[in-house]
């Protein structure tokens, strides 16, 4: 069963034998049990091919009373009853066809940099942003692993490019999870959610401000920005206090203006500022509203999001949320680091995408379903003899084992990136962890060893 099993994902992802998708397309029903007044317009349908299936889609505007309209690109389940859905936010990409003048003005630019001057009170000194132009297709291909499984997966588009404001950016969120409350085909009990970066922050706080028909099941959100009053404290307090490199200063200064722009046009100022207005942007506000499981992965020399951020909101969420901490020995030298959230998460990024997709699969799949996520050994073996390195030296990483275990958990196969062989994972986590810490576990005792914790 094992080796057929391996043989027919290997077929089906080399562009062979596939599920048939569904033909038809479902309509959006707005009239779900939460009436927020949500209008559900389909600007357009298509399919799109990812690893050799094809993939329906929606291309959708999402309109509540009051607010701006939201974009969105929903993939329906393909088969009949309710399945588990993720929503995807993705604030960075540039879409092309929902008719606004907006959209079509960057669309003609096309991918790079350009001035951010599509508002908030955009001037002639303000700094540019990057564009990329996303298609349908490219949206499909990222969300080949979820639509695998037959999950419902939505898009929501943050456009970061059209202006607005950070609390535009939590309209639009709310909007999407708005709308999987009353969406076909959505198992509204096993819901995800994940973003990174501004991505992360949007997928916290639409968790939080979801309807209570559809509150996510699990989050994953990556290096997450959570604390906007704290956020100006790294700008205006920590960064000078860490870097004292003028060119690196003006470096971070050209970086964050756009940010800073987005937040003053919703709080009225920076902290402290008089009319200024963060009570809803802060760790507390946030730590209030999540209910939900949440794991959330950071860099302790992430230069554009301070590690702090999540260190001081898991202490306040409690156990509900799990953070996992890639670790540096060193002290940094801040006047040398680039602006990104870190050389770690850079280096073992196969390895990341495999511990929130195992992690969220495992959370969300059926109890008799196969989960197929992708890794590279060489990359997870190598992140794993960092974790060693930490434990010997009596850093924490006791987040570590639980996300080894569903990794090792009976539904799991692990699909390598590089070759495209496959293995269960409870063998290939036995192996590793007997590998690096010396120890003789099976694909049979290796969860129940990992309950307790990393070997000693």
């Amino acid at each position: 069963m094992r080796i057929f099993l391996l043989m027919f994902l290997g077929l089906t992802l080399a562009g062979g034998p596939s599920f048939a998708a569904d033909d038809t397309l479902h309509t959006p029903n707005t009239s779900g049990a939460e009436n927020t007044g949500l209008v559900v317009t389909v600007l357009g349908t298509g399919q799109a091919e990812a690893w050799g299936q094809l993939w329906q889609y929606q291309l959708l505007k999402l309109q509540e009373p009051g607010k701006a309209p939201t974009y969105a690109q929903w993939f329906p389940p393909r088969n009949p009853g309710v399945w588990p859905t993720m929503m995807l936010t993705r604030p960075y990409d540039g879409i092309s066809w929902t008719g606004e003048a907006v959209d079509a003005k960057w669309a003609t630019r096309g991918s790079g940099m350009f001035p951010d001057d599509s508002e908030p009170h955009y001037h002639s000194g303000s700094s540019s942003i990057v564009y990329t132009l996303s298609t349908p297709e490219l949206i499909t291909a990222e969300a080949f692993f979820y639509l695998y499984h037959d999950f419902g997966v939505l898009a929501v588009f943050g456009r970061f490019y059209a202006g607005g404001d950070i609390q535009n950016d939590r309209d639009d969120m709310h909007a999407g999870m708005s709308f999987l409350a009353q969406a076909p085909g959505v198992d509204r009990s096993r819901i995800g959610i994940f973003g990174g970066s501004w991505g992360g922050f949007e997928a916290l706080y639409a968790a939080a401000d979801a309807p209570a028909e559809a509150r996510p099941k699990v989050g994953v959100a990556l290096f997450p920005l959570s604390d906007f009053a704290r956020q100006f404290d790294y700008l205006d307090q920590v960064i000078p206090s860490r870097v004292t490199d003028p060119v690196v200063r003006d470096r971070y200064a050209t970086f964050f203006e756009p940010y800073a722009r987005r937040i003053i046009a919703t709080t009225g100022g920076r902290p402290g500022t008089p009319g200024a207005d963060y009570s809803r942007w802060t760790r507390e506000h946030l730590a209030s509203k999540l209910d939900m499981p949440f794991l959330v992965l950071h860099e302790d020399w992430d230069t554009l999001v301070p590690v702090e951020q999540t260190q001081t909101l898991a202490a306040l969420v409690g156990p509900t949320m799990t953070p996992l901490y890639f670790q540096h020995l060193d002290v940094p030298d801040w006047n040398t680091l680039p602006l990104n959230h870190g050389p770690l998460v850079e280096q073992y990024g196969h390895a990341v995408q495999t511990l929130y997709l195992g992690h969220l699969l495992t959370n969300l799949g059926s109890p008799t379903q196969y989960l197929f996520v992708p890794y590279t050994q060489s990359t997870l073996l190598a992140w794993l003899w960092e974790v060693r390195v930490l434990q010997w030296y009596g850093r924490d990483v006791a987040s570590v084992a639980p996300l080894l275990r569903e990794l090792a958990d009976p539904r799991m196969v692990l699909f390598e990136l590089t070759n495209g062989s496959m293995v269960f994972g409870a063998d290939e986590v036995a192996a590793a962890v007997n590998a690096l810490w010396g120890t003789s576990y099976t694909s049979a005792t290796i969860r129940e060893a990992l309950a307790t914790g990393l070997p000693p």
